[in-house]
């Protein structure tokens, strides 16, 4: 906990991110992470990363969701990693950072079982910015919003949205919609 109260959340970079599951529950496995990691201030992005992971249980995985997220067993075997090995990498980006994710807290929470699940910590900051809340806090109201989805903003703001539910293109996209939201003038009809 000491290094969380070490980091100047003024001077640190931002790290977008994304999950993909087996499924909604914490019970089912992260099967890739994509980041896009962005300097403090200026918001230019540093570099990005695109992790599969492997799924141990795939037999425990929800069909449906395997389907939207697009996963195809011979991408996954060539390109994956062990969880372990994923988790590594993704804490290699996001030492000292804040993450920033579109309803954060599903991410966050499958990204924290994970790594307790692997004997590791976090090493990022562990307060996040999210950009659902941030849509609603500016747009609530809007008719042509009425989730304030990653889908629903992509659009209000005419942005390209990539593959939906490819974590890398969500990151992507949350990256951007994070730009527009913080230009959005602040909404008065509360």
């Amino acid at each position: 906990m000491a290094k969380d109260l070490e980091i100047n959340i003024a001077e640190a970079d931002l790290v977008f991110f994304d999950t993909e599951t087996t499924g909604f529950d914490l019970k089912k496995e992260i099967i890739e992470i994509g980041l896009v990691k962005a300097k403090a201030k200026t918001f230019e992005v540093i570099e990005e990363c695109d992790i599969k992971i492997k799924p141990e249980r795939l037999e425990d995985a929800d069909q449906d969701s395997l389907g939207i997220v697009g996963y195809d067993p011979e991408e996954w075997a060539r390109d994956g990693v062990d969880l372990k090995t994923g988790l590594e990498k993704f804490l290699s980006y996001t030492d000292g950072v804040i993450l920033v994710g579109h309803n954060i807290a599903f991410d966050w929470m499958h990204v924290r079982k994970a790594l307790e699940q692997c004997g590791l910590s976090p090493n990022y900051y562990y307060k996040g910015l999210d950009t659902f809340s941030l849509g609603w806090q500016k747009l609530a109201g809007k008719p042509e919003l009425s989730h304030v989805s990653l889908l629903e903003l992509t659009k209000y703001f005419g942005l390209e949205q990539g593959r939906a539910h490819r974590a890398i293109d969500d990151a992507r996209t949350t990256y951007k919609v994070f730009l527009k939201l913080l230009k959005e003038p602040e909404n008065r009809t509360f």
